[in-house]
């Protein structure tokens, strides 16, 4: 049975490769974290409870790795807006690990954002591990801050023999980031319950924020939302893959990478209504 205290990040047993070090760097961005996290608690971010921006507990036992899967793009759609066609899809990011996936920045005021992944440890508390990982604004109907680039689709011709065409330049999303947080309960394990929300993804202002994805939750972006678009309008019609990469520039602590990729194949064509894109093959569905 998966629990979880949403303060102390507690898990139930399980045995990981422990990864250490960093103290010095850790206890003094500790320091930042802290007086970042009191004036975030007036600042929009989730009020006494922090969710997944609070600071851990010193790690207390042995780690438990998220492992990030995508699930096939679903909900695939044209769309003329003017003389111009995009093809529109939904993005479901699912943690298919033992442990949760969560991410945490702190600044001060007006300075840049230090991003670390949370590794959660089987008595208590989180491995503190600083990620590159740039944060954006997402001023566009979100209004809270993204991670940028969790998840990635491209767009690429196949060949005759349906491998992605030699040399071919894919196409690549709008989207620039993610708010993740617990959306559905994709799998049979897990917390029945959602233990993460969008609320401490922040404001503006917010020195402090976090997000969290429980193991056996999906995180999803509807197609309907900005950014889960590529325009196709300069394409000739034929057979297309479009594809999902998790974390294409390899940030994250994960139990395993070889599940970080799905696809769906698209047969492109224009008909007498206008441009069509069926569905006719499906990559790997996390489980």
């Amino acid at each position: 049975m998966w629990r979880a205290d949403r303060r102390r990040r507690r898990i139930a047993p399980y045995t990981a490769p422990v990864r250490r070090g960093r103290k010095t760097t850790l206890r003094r961005w500790a320091a930042l974290a802290a007086i970042a996290a009191a004036i975030g608690l007036a600042s929009g971010c989730g009020g006494d409870d922090l969710g997944a921006a609070a600071e851990p507990d010193p790690p207390v036992g042995s780690a438990v790795l998220p492992d990030l899967s995508p699930k096939p793009q679903y909900n695939v759609l044209t769309q003329q807006v003017g003389n111009r066609w995009r093809i529109r899809f939904t993005t479901t990011i699912v943690n298919v690990g033992e442990g949760p996936f969560i991410l945490r920045a702190t600044r001060f005021p007006g300075a840049d954002w230090r991003a670390e992944q949370d590794v959660s440890y089987t008595e208590s508390g989180a491995e503190q591990i600083h990620v590159g990982s740039v944060l954006v604004w997402g001023g566009d109907g979100h209004e809270h801050w993204h991670i940028e680039r969790v998840a990635v689709v491209r767009l690429v011709p196949l060949d005759d023999d349906g491998k992605i065409r030699a040399g071919a330049k894919a196409l690549v999303d709008t989207k620039v980031g993610f708010c993740f947080y617990d959306h559905t309960h994709e799998l049979g394990r897990g917390p029945e319950e959602k233990v993460y929300s969008a609320k401490s993804c922040g404001t503006k202002d917010s020195t402090v924020v976090g997000m969290g994805l429980s193991p056996g939750w999906n995180d999803t972006y509807l197609m309907g939302l900005p950014g889960q678009s590529i325009d196709v309008t300069d394409l000739p019609d034929g057979r297309y893959r479009l594809y999902t990469d998790i974390d294409p520039q390899k940030r994250f602590r994960e139990a395993s990478r070889t599940n970080n990729r799905t696809w769906i194949d698209l047969d492109l064509r224009r008909t007498a209504t206008g441009l069509a894109a069926p569905t006719v093959a499906t990559g790997p569905t996390p489980s």
